[in-house]
């Protein structure tokens, strides 16, 4: 399995496994205690204060001291009720439980206070005793039924506490039965007609400063009370005296009474400020799209710092729960999403490691493995994984070091200046002999300059406009033979560079200083026009003159030694224009028989083989030999061959010209052309020279025949240029045998 795939799968592994987790967490509240104090920080936010249309009458412990011990006769009560009646507020919820009778007397006078209250019609609680869970059943006692007829309302007034013991959350109902709502809830319907609250166990915001008014009991019992301050008020009277009414911790504030409690559940209620819990599906989305977007981030669309996407994720995590909370009231717990941004950070980075190390060791042993130029290391390696990594890596960078010094001392040994540069045309690499022909500044720096502008000093053939990179880098390196301003002549040499793979890289771009050279051609070029023309043609017009001068003018001695001479000289020009055609000339392959070649030129030859009556015998494979050559060049060699075995054969000798077909060792086929004679054969020193210049091999005797020495040379040249091969098989006194072979095409 590669790299890529075995993350892939981990990255798979890792995104379903932590999506199960974080999903298990959000749904069972495993970390609800902490989400509870997010939310209570967070809850600081809120500087919505309370509603100003609620009023607080406590029962305090002025009052128990001013009136006397608890409980106080229902006489008291209804005293209290008729002097808040008389502000005429709009409601009055009045937090004392009523569940036993007492004197008919007082219950009847308690009854009529509550009746006469019309204006402000008064609330009672009832006893339940609250359940963990809204669906399990609650026992319920309720007021005495005189109070309970004579009531608005009645409800439970009591508040389940959070798994930290901290008052947050308000069940407004226990069941369908209206004697199930909550007290608040209740004054609350009863004010706002149709305003329910769907979500039942909303929280209660503890938010903002306090700005209902509060009132002591017995202040209001003494009269010293202003009518104003309750009056269109809705007034909650409750227990706040110390040993009587409980205190209870509530978010964000310490702790606060029941009756305190109440006044900030019937103000949210009022206000539309309850918080509500968001369902499952809302929660889920909510925990697990933070996770996905991480592992997306750190995976498939990773662009930035894992780090930087699991700040930016956690941020906002915090700030869209915290801007739900504070403007739609809903509250998504962010703990979980957090969690599990926790967990994958560092779970996803360890597996990108450990898989990374993994592919990285192993690929750094076969490095280690394969050969290298240098020498290496063999120190024991560490057993431990990560140890022996790091050791491989050592080992890698000092080969790569290595390397770079090869390739950079390699590149300065080159004869010729050389450039490495990258796609772009920035120079990347210069040898010393481009620095010294250019200039260090030109080649060398940071940022590294671009060769554009050392090609623009070199002139494009025929166009004159300077020289740029190839716009292909496909096939086969591309030359120029171009020219400098000030006359210089340069052959410039483009190969693209490939990686393992293929990719192209950039180039190499070879500068050879070929001024030398040209001018060498040139004057080769001279040397061939004076021996084609100059030297010729003087030549050509002395054996006219001597065809055609009177007898007596030049003595027959002479004019044979003048056209001996003048022979010699002809056939000196043209050997040597021969050979420099074989050396230079840009050859015009063809498919051609060599059997016909060897016919043509035993044909060309018939007149000098007559004139020495000399025996020719040719033996023929039965399949024509088909080789690839220059025509001309080669039929040339061939005559050259057979010329030199009848200029050594003796007079009624014989010459046998033989070919055949033949498969070396490595498969490949040949055709031989074997031309023997029988003349005087030659010794081991000169086979060793036979086709060297201006060599020629004497007769018996030590007597030399006509001929400058270059006819052999030619041929050796148009063979090797053909791929072939000759030899010379010979013994003094035995004749020679000249094998002439070359490639069968197909």
């Amino acid at each position: 399995m590669n790299l890529g795939l075995r993350l892939k799968v981990q990255w798979w592994i890792i995104a379903i496994l932590a999506s199960l987790l974080t999903a298990w967490l959000a749904s069972e509240g495993s970390l609800s205690r902490i989400d509870n104090l997010v939310y209570d920080h967070l809850q600081q936010l809120d500087g919505q204060g309370s509603n100003q249309g609620i009023a607080l009458v406590e029962i305090d412990d002025h009052s128990i001291a001013r009136i006397g011990r608890w409980p106080w006769p229902r006489s008291v009560h209804a005293a209290m009720i008729d002097r808040i009646a008389a502000a005429r507020p709009r409601a009055i919820a009045y937090n004392v439980l009523f569940t036993e009778p007492a004197a008919p007397a007082d219950d009847a006078r308690l009854a009529a206070a509550m009746t006469r209250a019309a204006a402000g019609p008064v609330f009672l609680p009832l006893f339940v005793s609250v359940p963990d869970r809204s669906d399990m059943p609650a026992d319920v006692v309720e007021p005495i039924a005189l109070l309970r007829k004579a009531a608005a309302g009645i409800g439970f007034t009591d508040y389940p506490f959070d798994p930290d013991g901290v008052v947050r959350t308000a069940l407004l109902e226990l069941g369908a039965s209206p004697i199930r709502q909550h007290l608040m809830e209740r004054v609350h319907l009863a004010l706002v007609p149709g305003d329910a609250v769907s979500a039942n166990g909303s929280m209660i915001p503890f938010t903002g400063p306090d700005r209902w008014r509060r009132v002591s009991a017995s202040a209001l019992l003494d009269g010293n009370v202003p009518r104003d301050v309750l009056a269109g008020k809705i007034v909650l009277v409750g227990t706040t005296a110390s040993g009587l009414a409980p205190r209870y911790p509530v978010s964000g504030r310490g702790t606060a009474s029941g009756l305190e409690i109440d006044a900030h559940l019937l103000s949210a209620l009022l206000d539309h400020r309850l918080i509500r819990k968001a369902g499952l599906a809302a929660t889920m989305l909510f925990t697990l799209t933070p996770l996905w977007l991480l592992m997306l981030m750190m995976g498939p669309l990773a662009r930035f710092s894992p780090s930087l996407c699991l700040m930016v994720n956690a941020m906002a995590v915090l700030a869209i729960s915290a801007a739900c909370l504070l403007y739609l009231r809903v509250w998504l717990p962010p703990c979980a999403a957090l969690l599990a941004l926790c967990i994958v950070y560092p779970v996803w980075g360890w597996r990108q490691l450990a898989i990374t190390q993994q592919f990285m060791r192993r690929e750094l042993e076969w490095l280690r493995s394969d050969r290298s130029i240098f020498p290496q290391n063999h120190a024991e390696k560490p057993q431990a994984a990560l140890p022996s990594t790091i050791a491989l890596l050592t080992a890698a960078i000092a080969d790569n070091r290595d390397m770079k010094h090869f390739i950079a001392d390699r590149l300065d040994q080159l004869p010729d200046a050389t450039i490495v540069t990258n796609v772009q045309g920035d120079i990347l690499l210069a040898n010393a002999c481009a620095r010294t022909l250019f200039g260090k500044a030109a080649v060398c720096g940071d940022p590294p300059p671009r060769i554009l502008g050392i090609l623009a000093r070199f002139q494009q053939p025929g166009s004159g406009e300077p020289l740029s990179l190839p716009t292909r880098a496909e096939g086969a390196p591309v030359a120029y033979d171009t020219l400098t301003r000030d006359g210089h002549s340069f052959a410039i040499r483009f190969a693209p560079q490939r990686s393992l793979a293929g990719n192209f890289l950039g180039w190499i771009v070879q500068f050879m200083d070929v001024s030398e050279a040209r001018a060498a051609q040139r004057q080769r070029d001279d040397i061939l026009e004076l021996l084609t023309h100059d030297m010729r043609s003087p030549q050509a017009s002395i054996l006219a003159v001597l065809e055609t001068a009177p007898a007596e003018t030049i003595a027959p001695e002479v004019a044979r030694r003048i056209r001996h001479y003048a022979e010699r000289t002809l056939g000196l020009a043209d050997g040597f224009v021969q050979l420099a055609r074989a050396e230079a000339l840009d050859y015009t392959l063809e498919e051609v028989s060599l059997n016909d070649m060897m016919i043509d030129a035993v044909d060309d030859l018939w007149p000098q083989l007559s004139a020495r009556s000399l025996d020719i015998e040719t033996s023929e494979t039965h399949a024509r030999l088909m080789v690839q050559v220059e025509r001309s060049l080669m039929t040339r060699a061939l005559i050259n061959i057979l010329d030199n075995a009848i200029k050594y054969s003796p007079a009624g000798s014989g010459i046998r010209c033989t070919l055949e077909r033949e498969v070396d060792a490595d498969g490949r086929a040949w055709a031989l052309c074997a031309i023997a004679d029988e003349g005087p054969g030659l010794g081991t020193e000169q086979k060793l020279r036979i086709f060297d210049r201006f060599h020629r091999a004497p007769l018996g005797g030590g007597r030399k025949t006509d001929g400058v020495g270059l006819g052999l040379s030619f041929v050796h040249t148009v063979l090797m240029r053909h791929g072939g091969a000759i030899r010379c098989e010979s013994e003094p006194g035995q004749g020679a045998t000249f094998t002439l072979a070359l490639p069968i095409i197909g």
